[in-house]
């Protein structure tokens, strides 16, 4: 609510800015609100002041689930303690942690599907180098990207906007909210004897005033002198309280009516299955569409209501068909011979591969780097939607370990894999069937964190042809969402575990084990994924 009443109240007090009450606000803000109306002579001057509703910031946090709203909020900008967050979302969610790593990555993806969609045909072929550049994994490429920046608002906006995020969120988002004021908003917030209040500071309706900070008020209706005296009741007596009642009694109406970047009540998106990419809203209609994913929201499903299953070091008993339809099911019971059987009931049987082979006593398979599993020719149609998932503990993490791929003729078709530069689990879907695969575009729904040595991970790796998206979810969490518009190539080679494929040999050895294989032939639902990690 905080994010939705402070906004509010900086548009209503743009509005008085043109009427006989601009008396009472402060010089600064008169200034700034005249230079964002509408130009005189366009027969529109009784129009809202538009103080960039339509930026990609503001209507990025706009597109976010209202989990993520509140716990980015509470957390990068008041500054609250987590046991005030966790009694703000109430009783039975997931630790605020989790919840703030998730609306961190929902955020990021929203505001990039938003920047994407409203790209210049000039600027799409930047779109890589600048999320790269930006998230300073490619700062080699200045010299390449810089002239199109220089000459682009819009890449350079966002450059500027994806940094800040990363490492000033707090402001990154007061800002987006507040586009005047919000900088000195959350430097007071961070204060460590900042009141702490409601939303309603901002929104007085007689004694709640007492407890607003006072250079926050001072900012937004200039100096008010140093006597404001109190009567009985907690009234002021000083014409600020009797502009700013106006504003009490109506803001939390206008909250729900004002055509601003922030709307509570919003709808919160198709809640049975992943979002549309989100596109920009035309002039004069803000307000994005709701986005279900993350963080990150990008895209986030809904937080469930169960605590999430913890990781254990033990592995759990193999599940019998959590999830029904699968085309193929290694559960690692019974090896015979060196092979697995298919217990899907569709024959597609595993062969162990390398010298020696894996080890599959004691639950699942173990490898040593140079080792497989291997079908007889393909099981996905990777030019489809398809779904792999598997349970993984990895006893090193010193180099990239493909946990499931599929050949093609000289590469991996898809790779659901641990990279060790970045630390982090990947889907990872390539773009063409390169020689190297190293070297091929590719792209990949990735984690923001990576695995401890040692520790079960359940990892499902989805593939969305429909909606163009690939998806990885953790432990029956989704991630990450990721688009994936090009390059479908079919990948007609065998299906492996333990090792990807690249100039026809073998590499990413895994280092661990590996258990509870299975691929699906569509891509599956959140609860699916879900199942699967709670059962595997």
């Amino acid at each position: 609510m905080r994010p939705h009443a402070l906004s509010v109240v900086l548009r209503t007090a743009a509005a008085w800015s043109r009427s006989e009450q601009q008396s009472v606000l402060s010089p600064d803000l008169v200034s700034w609100a005249a230079a964002h109306a509408p130009a005189h002579g366009t027969g529109d001057e009784d129009a809202q002041p538009q103080f960039h509703p339509l930026s990609v910031a503001s209507r990025a946090f706009a597109g976010l689930t209202e989990h993520s709203q509140t716990v980015l909020w509470h957390k990068a900008v008041e500054h609250d303690e987590t046991e005030r967050i966790q009694e703000i979302l109430g009783p039975g969610g997931e630790a605020v942690h989790l919840l703030e790593r998730r609306a961190r990555n929902e955020l990021y993806n929203v505001y990039v599907q938003l920047h994407q969609a409203g790209l210049a045909d000039e600027c799409r072929p930047f779109h890589r180098m600048v999320l790269a550049y930006a998230e300073e994994k490619a700062i080699d490429m200045a010299a390449d990207l810089a002239p199109h920046l220089e000459g682009c608002a819009a890449c350079s906006r966002a450059v500027a906007d994806l940094g800040r995020m990363r490492v000033d969120c707090g402001a990154f988002l007061a800002e987006a909210v507040l586009p005047w004021g919000g900088e000195e908003y959350v430097a007071i917030r961070a204060e460590e004897d900042a009141p702490v209040g409601t939303a309603l500071e901002l929104l007085p309706g007689g004694a709640h005033l007492r407890h607003t900070p006072g250079r926050m008020h001072r900012r937004l209706f200039g100096r008010w002198g140093p006597a404001r005296p109190v009567l009985p009741g907690g009234r002021r007596t000083t014409r600020v309280l009797q502009s700013l009642a106006i504003i009490g009694l109506t803001s939390l109406a206008a909250a729900f009516a004002f055509s601003g970047s922030l709307r509570p009540g919003a709808p919160q998106g198709n809640e049975s299955g992943p979002s549309e990419s989100a596109q920009p809203a035309p002039p004069g209609q803000p307000g994005p569409p709701r986005a279900t994913a993350t963080a990150t929201s990008t895209v986030t499903e809904t937080p469930s209501s169960k605590p999430p299953p913890e990781r254990s070091k033990a592995p759990p008993p193999a599940s019998r068909a959590p999830v029904r339809g699968a085309i193929l099911e290694w559960v690692f019971e019974g090896v015979k011979g060196g092979v697995v059987a298919d217990t899907s009931k569709n024959g597609r049987s595993g062969t162990f591969a390398g010298s020696p082979p894996p080890d599959a006593a004691g639950g699942g398979v173990r490898f040593a780097g140079q080792q497989s599993v291997v079908s007889d020719g393909p099981v996905v149609d990777t030019e489809r939607g398809f779904t792999v998932s598997a349970r993984v503990k990895l006893d090193s993490l010193g180099d990239d370990q493909a946990v499931v791929t599929q050949d093609a003729d000289r590469s991996s078709g898809f790779l659901l894999q641990y990279d060790a530069e970045e630390d982090r689990w990947e889907m990872r879907i390539p773009d063409e069937d390169e020689e190297d695969a190293e070297e091929a575009e590719a792209d990949e729904a990735a984690t923001d964190f990576g695995p401890d040595t040692g520790v079960w991970t359940h990892l499902t790796g989805v593939y969305d042809d429909k909606d163009d998206e690939i998806r990885l979810y953790v432990d029956g969490r989704l991630e990450d969402t990721t688009e994936h518009e090009e390059g479908d190539f079919a990948s007609d080679g065998d299906f492996a575990v333990g090792r990807g494929l690249s100039g026809g040999a073998g590499f990413r050895g895994v280092e661990g084990t590996v258990d509870d294989v299975r691929a699906f032939d569509r891509a599956i639902s959140g609860s699916d994924a879900a199942a699967l990690a709670r059962r595997s």
